[in-house]
């Protein structure tokens, strides 16, 4: 049975907390606060802790630090209301598997704990200088069953068993024709997934004949000047399922150009804290640690909005920086997706706001 540690100073959410988790099947122990919390990890073998980021005396990120000497097998999650982009890139450099951000669902709860399990036998987070070819190999020698993502304007996604591709999917595509759109794709950022419960199996072949005739195929198409999968523009494609089109960035970025002290403009899917599509750069500024901790400030406002006005929308949300605005602007045709736009504070954030509304209301056209 897997064993979990709860160290939170609100004693009604631990308590609850706990109830919950009990009824999924887990052994649960208590800590009011870190130090209790560091006694229970020299006292008990534990699997998982999930801790607070503020709680009197030592903060979740004193403790995440401790848990690397007390108690090395020990994957952590940590959960706030009130995590910076700061704690976030603490947090993970400290090890932990996700940040929650309060209030969450228990359905949230139970995936952070599901990919923190996987963790036992494994590494989790971000991985440079290799590509997907390189990650299938790994896999493959190392017989793992698992679902590589492939986020672009359209994520692919690849499904292995034991190390054997078994099935692939990107836009309407299945199969083999699917895995060689995504190994096509120009650029993307990968992450992995449980695999799901009887996925369909549209691959048969050995790994190693799949990769050769599929690279062989792209180069063939690349040196021709054409893609064989191309399935038109991306930004005018849209899915199956209208709730889930992606939003016409150049539409935005086109009006946003046109301002004194524009920067970057990043389109970010909130759920998995993951750059979809970016234009510009801003030097010194580490991007992906921004939208990490502004993932969980947008699904904060949103829950907190969606609680208190259900029928309403989030306004744009706008951080004040001495040298800098950042913008969060929620796109209404996909509510989990934002743009996050970085100006100087020599621009006018007025002219800035328009611009965004006068996009937005040129996409309902």
């Amino acid at each position: 049975m897997t064993s979990l540690l709860v160290a939170d100073d609100d004693e009604a959410f631990r308590t609850t907390l706990s109830r919950d988790l009990m009824e999924h099947g887990y052994e649960v122990r208590l800590a009011q606060n870190a130090e209790e919390a560091e006694r229970t990890l020299t006292q008990h073998s534990i699997d998982i802790l999930l801790t607070d980021l503020r709680m009197p005396g030592a903060d979740g990120i004193d403790l995440l630090h401790r848990v690397r000497t007390l108690s090395a097998r020990t994957r952590t999650i940590l959960m706030s209301g009130y995590a910076s982009a700061r704690d976030y890139q603490r947090a993970i450099e400290c090890g932990a598997v996700r940040v929650l951000c309060k209030p969450f669902t228990s359905a949230e709860l139970l995936l952070a704990i599901r990919q923190a399990i996987d963790c036992e036998t494994g590494f989790r987070g971000s991985i440079h200088g290799l590509s997907l070819v390189d990650l299938l190999q790994m896999f493959h020698y190392g017989r793992r069953s698992l679902a590589i993502v492939v986020d672009g304007w359209t994520p692919g996604h690849v499904y292995l068993e034991e190390g054997r591709v078994i099935h692939a999917s990107y836009r309407e595509l299945i199969g083999e024709q699917a895995l060689r759109a995504i190994l096509a794709m120009p650029a993307g950022s990968l992450r992995t997934m449980v695999l799901p419960d009887a996925i369909q199996h549209s691959i048969a072949r050995d790994l190693e004949g799949l990769l050769l005739d599929a690279m062989r195929e792209v180069d063939e198409a690349a040196r021709g000047g054409t893609d064989p999968w191309d399935l038109g523009d991306f930004e005018d494609f849209e899915d199956p399922e209208p709730e889930v089109t992606r939003p016409k960035m150049h539409i935005y970025v086109d009006r946003l150009r046109r301002l004194d002290g524009y920067m970057t403009a990043c389109l970010v899917d909130s759920s998995s804290g993951v750059i979809l599509g970016a234009d510009g750069q801003v030097d010194g500024l580490d991007l992906q640690a921004a939208v990490a901790g502004y993932s969980e400030l947008y699904r904060a406002k949103i829950a907190t909005a969606l609680a208190v006005v259900p029928d309403d929308r989030v306004e744009d949300i706008v951080i004040s920086f001495p040298s800098q605005y950042h913008v969060l602007h929620a796109i209404v045709s996909q509510p989990t997706a934002f743009l996050y736009v970085v100006f100087e504070r020599s621009g006018s954030i007025a002219l800035v706001i328009r611009a965004l509304a006068a996009a937005e209301a040129a996409l309902d056209v």
